[in-house]
């Protein structure tokens, strides 16, 4: 086998060598045409900034018939990113533009930079701009021999090797979210970057990567409902999305600050364990983010570990009950189940974290600052979760009514007056305008409610 590495191969040259039929792919063994148009498009802007792309690798064929030579190349690595330049400049689709987001979020970074390319096809292109692209020069692996098994192998090894995953790319990104998340997951190696004891914890203990993905997760989570009180979606994309729109993240904001100070107070409380699923470290960081703001210092930090075991036990018992194919119950079907199925989407994750919240609150049972009547921010936000926004006056009207946390009221189901206690099991969503005030409507809800309508245990 022959390599020649050969830098001074343009654009052009590609585009020339593929639109003559002198560039082709083997079915055989490389995969079809993969990536999306954000794929292409957000390749074809990283040319455009001068970003490093990688090196292409040519499988150089010489074939001789009566005489005459003919040589072609085969593409052994790069069929995506030689398909997205060809399209641009045959007129495939139009660039990403940071001044007219379209629904992407750039970064601040990106869009203070001169963009010319910015929304425009290849043929909208100043000449100067067209010629800077088809001028840029590639990285290109010449390869020749007759052995097709070595190609295959080299294929195989350029493909199987161990790729980056997902969050090794946003650990290169930059920005002081990326700093945050490594300092706060942590990767060994590097002082500067020790990360907290909570998130060491994660099942495997041994894939930073995974740690650090989970730290960028549980940040988003607790972002949005602290903010929004809502929960969002944490697969890879939005994971992605919250990278760009936090390039200019506050590492001393009060959200960063406090975030660091509940992870502090979970890995300290984390007495007797040395492992934990990821699933129960976002759970915990939200959960005692709220009862840090509600309820009294020492009352509830203590019974913690020991209120988790039981909550563990509980669940594991749920789900042998399942295999067993016995009525697992809700420690199964409202948290177990959903940390298998869709546990990365927002409204599954409400779900999970409304019955663990309040479990975790009815076994606590933690003094609250306030000692009125009234609901805490924590009840509430367990109520407005496990009730899935939705107003149960009017879902008892046969009505579904979505409503916004500043909407919301919490309503006793047996008043207060009445010997109802304030807990999240004697508690109902209601929109502010339809929340019953007469005693008439109050009795007419709590027999729907007693009658019908399922409670949290």
């Amino acid at each position: 086998m022959k390599i020649e590495v050969n830098t001074e191969r343009t654009v052009r040259e590609i585009i020339e060598l593929k639109r003559k039929g002198f560039l082709k792919v083997n079915p055989e063994y490389q995969r079809g045409l993969r990536w999306s148009d954000m794929q292409k498009r957000m390749f074809i802007d990283s040319i455009f900034r001068g970003y490093s792309i990688p090196a292409f690798y040519f499988h150089k064929i010489e074939s001789t018939v009566a005489n005459m030579t003919n040589t072609f190349y085969e593409i052994v690595d790069g069929q995506q990113r030689i398909d997205a330049i060809y399209s641009y400049s045959e007129g495939g689709f139009a660039l990403l533009d940071p001044a007219n987001e379209s629904g992407f979020g750039f970064p601040n970074f990106v869009k203070d930079d001169p963009c010319p390319w910015g929304g425009k096809r290849f043929s909208e292109l100043s000449d100067d701009i067209k010629d800077e692209l088809m001028s840029h020069h590639l990285v290109v692996y010449d390869i020749a021999t007759e052995n097709e098994n070595s190609i295959r192998d080299l294929f195989i090894r350029l493909q199987g090797g161990v790729p980056l995953s997902a969050q090794d790319k946003r650990d290169s990104w930059p920005g002081n979210f990326t700093e945050f998340v490594l300092a706060t997951g942590g990767k060994s190696g590097v002082d500067k970057w020790p990360g907290k004891p909570v998130f060491k914890c994660v099942k495997p203990m041994n894939n930073e990567s995974r740690r650090r993905q989970l730290v960028a997760q549980t940040f988003m989570l607790y972002w949005t409902v602290r903010k929004d009180k809502k929960f969002c979606d944490i697969k890879s994309s939005n994971i992605d999305d919250f990278y760009h729109r936090q390039v200019g993240f506050g590492a001393k904001s009060t959200e960063a600050r406090d975030f660091l100070g509940i992870c502090d107070k979970v890995g300290a409380n984390l007495k007797g364990w040395r492992t934990l699923p990821g699933h129960y470290i976002i759970h915990l960081i939200l959960l005692v983010d709220s009862l840090t703001r509600n309820y009294v210092a020492g009352t509830w930090e203590a019974d913690l570990p020991e209120q988790l075991t039981n909550f563990d036990e509980k669940r594991k018992a749920a789900a042998d009950k399942h295999k067993q194919g016995e009525d697992a119950g809700k420690y199964y079907t409202e948290y177990g189940q959903l940390t298998q199925t869709r546990s990365d989407g927002a409204i599954t994750i409400r779900r999970r974290h409304a019955f663990f919240a309040n479990e975790m609150l009815r076994m606590i049972s933690p003094t609250k600052l306030d000692g009125k009547r009234s609901f805490t921010d924590t009840q509430r936000q367990i109520v407005f979760f496990r009730d899935m926004e939705l107003c149960q006056w009017c879902s008892m009207e046969g009505k579904t009514h979505k409503i916004s946390w500043e909407e919301s009221e919490i309503h006793h189901v047996t008043p207060h007056a009445a010997g109802g206690e304030t807990e999240v099991g004697n508690a109902a969503l209601m929109h502010k305008d339809c929340h019953p005030k007469s005693t008439e409507k109050t009795e007419k809800f709590s027999q729907w409610w007693r009658g019908g309508k399922p409670t949290m245990p």
